[in-house]
């Protein structure tokens, strides 16, 4: 069975309008329309962040980081294979926060890219919300610290930890900052033997580009 694909279904209405030239109500529903998908968006990580304590606290924390890892994997590689470049991650990672409606601003210098969330989409948001669940001891995946939501662990490895197993140097590097309030940064160099060593030693690895 072939099904339909999916249509909005305020398109039709959203059509009409712009055709009468009714601009106010064309914006108004735009309107509305961003935040039934903030609010969408927003359910589907708090979910996440339920979930992932949940298994924490009932499997034990590596059972939550093997949740994100084996949805990880298969991910990257694809992501790896499909987008090589710095530019093209960058342009990717952000573009896929704008989906989130994350608050961000792009800089750099001569090494790197240089994208400050504030919030991110996903994490950034529930944290300043509502108290979430926390990791209670230090581990790579981690970056070395204890006290990270079970949430964000996923961009340790998503773009870091497995990067560096597959091509030996992660997408992005992040900036975990314990405090809600504080921007969350994501580092995207510009060539990779420029990315300093501690980046790998603090996930467990071994930096081996020069």
């Amino acid at each position: 069975m072939v099904l339909p694909s999916y249509r909005c279904p305020h398109g039709p209405c959203f059509a009409k309008l712009i055709q009468g030239k009714k601009k106010e109500n064309a914006l108004a529903l735009l309107d509305y329309l961003f935040l039934l998908d903030e609010e969408t968006l927003e359910s589907c990580h708090d979910l996440h962040e339920k979930l992932t304590t949940l298994l924490a606290n009932s499997a034990g924390e590596e059972a939550a980081m093997m949740a994100w890892y084996d949805r990880a994997v298969p991910k990257i590689a694809k992501w790896l294979a499909e987008t090589p470049g710095t530019l093209e991650s960058l342009h990717r990672c952000t573009e896929h926060q704008l989906c989130h409606h994350g608050v961000f601003k792009v800089t750099e210098d001569e090494q790197k890219y240089i994208v400050a969330y504030d919030p991110c989409g996903s994490a950034g948001r529930i944290r300043r919300k509502r108290e979430v669940g926390l990791t209670r001891k230090a581990y790579p995946w981690t970056w070395n610290k204890a006290g990270v939501p079970y949430h964000c662990i996923h961009c340790a490895l998503q773009f870091e930890i497995i990067p560096i197993d597959i091509r030996g140097y992660p997408i992005r590097i992040t900036l975990f900052d314990a405090d809600p309030w504080k921007p969350c940064t994501h580092l995207f160099y510009k060539k990779p033997e420029l990315i300093p060593e501690e980046y790998f030693t603090r996930v467990g690895k071994v930096k081996t580009i020069k």
